[in-house]
């Protein structure tokens, strides 16, 4: 950061900190049968004129009285109103619970949370996708939690190996920190598979963050964070179990089990298991669709959790094992009998553990203050053959951190800072080729956070020390200004940074005949991000409505570029040398039709756009425009829930082929499609019963393969994906769950 920027920010401080009074905040909700965060309570000081409303939250903020001491009043329909007497400005947020009347049984207030809700609190602009929402679909692994989702896009990286890949504000998923409990989650060698080796079931929820990420979650939000919340042990029941299947053979199980190890502790063993052994071919070019696979996911997970503090760890354990290529059916044509023929085969296998935990510690004296300490062990191996071209890597990574945090002035200001530390260990070899690299990474960091009235800034930098690529210093802001209590606008700014591995984050060009070239030696890159949000929830016509709109930019300054363009027998990597950056613009509209039925009305444009070989191109398989129609149903009983989702996609770019043969072409850019998914639910008591679909309009990219009858030929290239790669897909299943016994609190 220059010393200009640093003046500029500190007079900014200044003025903000020297021109507004304190506000005091707080939460308000009820006890009762409608327990929980109350939405559009009235909160004022009594005696005057200066009120508000909570939010779908619960959240309030009030600017202070004209005296103190001074009366707090909170009032709510069906609850009995609260007065609080305050001698001085609150140092922390108020937790204000109202009480249920009892006596008024006619009427009933029924609160339905939606499924994904976007947070008017947060400083970044964040979405809450919760366990509703991931219930909307079969939600078997990560790469299928965003069906309904707008913000991420989800396709399959090649046509035999089964694994899909995310894309966020227009660019690949390796640029989204994604990220367990603010640990690193998906990152090296799991970038590739990873997306499909953590179960839908195991996640409680899902915050998806859009634009650069806090100084204090790391350097590789770039274009945002997927950070998983995995299911609390404190919460959970003794027993759930999901058994799943569809009509393509694939069946599924999960087992979860949670266990009391004292007063304030928990333990939750998760089981899952995947089997998929059929061969099919939809589009007849000869290859399996989907390889033939097992696999094995097993975590167990123990929390302490206290008034102190909070101590937890965790261990899971993962085989996958995939086997595809060339199909049974079509090595026995006559064409082959006669001769030697060389069956094509893709064989895949990741072997995974994880060891992970932290320790956070109240200060006994001064509860405004505490520590947490965090750690993530990894030992990940691959190994990948698809025809005659084998891979094989090795990852070894340690991550520690270290945050203090306090809150400053009236508890409106809050400083964090601390330190982390991250090392990796790649081993990889290619063909012939052996390469590996160690990298040690110091780093430190802070992040001071000001709130003046509507106001909240956010300001925090990073310094890290990478052994291999050099220092590094990214600054970020994040900035938020309320202009009521249900209506704010966002704005962020900054830069991240991450290193590449060029062929696992490509695995998809190993599925092709491609000579590898590596031009230079790859640097590490780093991307500048800047946009901003408008958010408003309003009630109109008696319904509540939602509305959000955002714009972001990404720019690199480094890149490492992937190009498929300069020669379709071809794959380059190279440094960037010009442009590249990607523009987004996302849309979103919530509504709560009636009572029972809610819809949700996306649209997202990109401009996507790299300097392939000196000319600027727009990134390949990366529509323009996507549309999203999304109805959720609950009956007032809530035993019948139904869900159909519209994704709507334009056109994209495909890589060039013009350079093959007339036969061996593709088109130069992908047709518009749309796919329908469907599911309904039967709740019984502890049990719940789904059927659904996927792609119900079966479309399909037809042409998936070039040279799909020459697999080892110079033209062969199976990566050149844009759609879908499976037909109409009929799944079912149940999940029989066993809550927790609620303990009884006398008075």
């Amino acid at each position: 950061m220059s010393i200009g920027t640093r003046s500029l920010l500190t007079s900014l401080w200044i003025t903000i900190c020297g021109g507004v009074f304190a506000q005091t905040t707080g939460t308000v909700s009820g006890d009762g049968p409608n327990a929980g965060p109350l939405f559009a309570a009235n909160v004022f000081w009594a005696g005057t004129t200066t009120g508000t409303t909570t939010d779908m939250d619960g959240g309030f903020s009030l600017a202070a009285p004209p005296q103190w001491p001074a009366q707090l009043v909170a009032s709510y329909v069906g609850f009995k109103a609260d007065t609080t007497l305050l001698q001085q400005s609150p140092t922390k947020p108020l937790k204000i619970t109202l009480h249920h009347i009892m006596d008024m049984k006619e009427v009933q207030i029924v609160e339905r949370v939606s499924g994904t809700q976007l947070s008017t609190r947060t400083t970044i602009a964040t979405e809450n996708i919760g366990a509703k929402e991931l219930k909307r679909a079969a939600c078997c692994d990560l790469s299928e939690s965003f069906e309904t989702n707008a913000t991420v896009d989800v396709n399959y990286s090649d046509a035999v190996s089964g694994t899909k890949t995310i894309r966020m504000l227009g660019l690949d998923g390796r640029y989204a920190q994604i990220s367990l409990e603010n640990l690193p989650f998906i990152r090296g060698l799991s970038s590739a598979y990873g997306l499909t080796l953590i179960p839908g079931t195991w996640i409680q929820d899902i915050n998806l963050s859009k634009g650069l990420g806090t100084a204090v979650n790391g350097p590789n939000a770039m274009t945002g964070q997927i950070d998983l919340c995995l299911l609390d042990p404190l919460a959970e029941g003794p027993l759930f179990m999901n058994i799943y299947g569809n009509s393509q053979g694939r069946m599924e199980a999960n087992v979860h089990s949670a266990q009391s190890t004292g007063k304030n502790s928990g333990n939750i063993l998760m089981v899952h298991g995947n089997m998929f052994q059929q061969e099919m071919d939809q589009n007849k070019d000869g290859f399996l669709d989907s390889p033939k696979s097992q696999r094995f996911n097993i975590m167990d997970r123990w929390m302490r959790r206290t008034e102190r503090g909070m101590t937890q760890i965790g261990l899971r354990y993962v085989t996958d094992e995939r086997i595809g290529g060339q199909t049974e059916e079509f090595l026995g044509q006559p064409r082959f009998m006669d001769r030697d023929t060389r069956p094509y085969i893709v064989d895949i296998n990741n072997e995974l553990i994880d060891v992970f935990g932290k320790q956070g510690i109240v200060f006994k004296n001064d509860p405004t203050k505490s520590v947490g300490f965090l750690f993530a062990g990894r030992q990940h191996e691959v190994g990948s053959r698809f025809g005659e071209r084998v891979y094989t890597g090795e990852q070894q990574s340690m991550y520690v951190s270290a945050v203090y945090q306090m809150l400053l002035g009236t508890g409106t200001d809050q400083l964090k800072a601390g330190l982390s530390y991250q090392f990796d260990e790649y081993d990889e070899a290619f063909r012939d080729s052996t390469f590996g690299r160690v990298e040690r990474m110091p780093g430190a960091f802070a992040e001071y956070t000001i709130k003046r009235g509507g106001l909240t800034l956010v300001s925090g930098i990073r310094a890290d020390m990478n052994s291999y690529f050099g220092n590094n210093i990214a600054p970020r802001l994040h900035a938020k200004y309320d202009l009521g209590p249900l209506t704010n606008v966002r704005f962020s700014t900054g830069q991240g940074f991450r290193t590449a591995l060029p062929l696992i984050e490509n695995s998809s060009v190993m599925a092709s005949s491609r000579n590898v070239v590596v031009e230079g030696n790859l640097g590490m890159e780093r991307s500048w991000n800047i946009g901003g949000s408008f958010q408003h929830k309003f009630k109109w016509l008696e319904r509540k409505w939602a509305f959000n709109v955002d714009l972001y930019r990404t720019e690199f300054t480094h890149q490492v570029v992937t190009d498929l363009d300069r020669a379709p027998t071809t794959v380059a990597f190279y440094n960037l040398d010009g442009s590249s950056y990607a523009n987004s613009l996302l849309t979103d509209l919530q509504v709560e039709v009636t009572r029972q039925l809610d819809l949700k009305l996306s649209y997202r444009y990109y401009e996507a756009k790299t300097t392939y070989d000196s000319v600027l191109r727009e990134r390949p398989f990366t529509p323009g425009h996507r549309g999203l129609v999304s109805l959720a149903y609950t009956d007032k009983k809530e035993h019948w829930r139904a869900d159909v989702s519209l994704n709507i996609f334009g056109e994209g770019r495909i890589p060039n082929t013009s350079g093959n043969p007339e036969a061996y072409r593709m088109a130069q850019r992908s047709p518009s499609y749309g796919t329908l998914h469907a599911q309904v639910t039967r709740v019984l008591g502890a049990w719940e019963i789904y059927l659904g679909g996927e792609n119900l309009t079966s479309t399909l990219q037809q042409q998936q393969i070039i040279a799909a009858e020459d697999p080892f030929g110079p033209y062969f290239d199976a990566s050149l994906i844009w759609g879908p790669t499976n037909k109409a897909m009929i799944y079912g299943g149940f999940r029989f769950t066993i809550p927790k016994k609620k303990q009884d609190v006398t008075p």
